[in-house]
């Protein structure tokens, strides 16, 4: 940011800011009740803020940066066709268990060395990196062989952002742009029509399953 041509000018208006300006700035947004104010420098400073906040993975900034793309593809492609949420569940799973250091011949997988769920689950805590690059592995394959090989349906874009929960584990939320030209509107007038319910069902149950382990 300071290569960029306007740094210098604002640098400027910043060494003005006295700490009672700052402090004042902090109060409204501390009460939710600032949107933009008269005083330059503190419009300045906020800018500054988002900018850099928004290189910052996990903060507010860079949670707004990832809405404003997901606007600008909906703009440009219309209203997304899936929304779907990936979440491996880590604990049970034997090439986690591998990333995370354990000896494990994974062509060759025997219930009475995968250990009781409660170790699994010391395991991956301990191994957070491992567990990450397993997410990483899994993740890269689902989009590879799901999305980008077909199917789901032919597809034009996609856009995913990763959470963490509450223990620490990561899931994936992803939105899919479908190669349709259907509106909202031309779907909702198409399904009025019964061969295109039915035809739309079975792309459904074709794609859409359930599997209670």
């Amino acid at each position: 940011m300071t290569s960029r041509p306007y740094f210098q000018r604002s640098a400027q208006l910043l060494e003005t800011l006295s700490s009672e300006d700052v402090a004042t700035a902090l109060l409204n947004i501390s009460k939710a009740s600032y949107t933009k104010v008269s005083d330059e420098r503190i419009n300045t400073l906020m800018k500054h803020i988002k900018v850099v906040g928004g290189h910052v993975m996990g903060s507010a900034h860079s949670r707004w940066a990832l809405r404003t793309k997901i606007h600008s593809l909906c703009f440009n492609l219309g209203l997304p066709s899936l929304f779907v949420t990936i979440n491996p569940a880590d604990i049970h799973s034997p090439v986690a268990l591998y990333f995370a250091g354990v000896d494990l011949d994974l062509d060759r997988v025997l219930p009475e060395v995968l250990r009781t769920s409660y170790e699994r689950a010391q395991i991956i805590a301990t191994h957070p990196v491992a567990t990450a690059k397993f997410f990483n592995c899994l993740i890269k394959s689902i989009l590879k062989c799901l999305v980008l090989g077909g199917v789901l349906g032919p597809t034009k874009a996609y856009f995913g952002t990763v959470e963490s929960q509450g223990r620490g584990s990561l899931h994936l939320h992803l939105l899919i742009w479908l190669k349709h030209e259907y509106t909202p509107a031309q779907l909702k007038e198409n399904i009025q029509n019964q061969d295109f319910r039915d035809n739309l069902l079975k792309y459904l149950e074709d794609v859409v399953k359930e599997d209670l382990d």
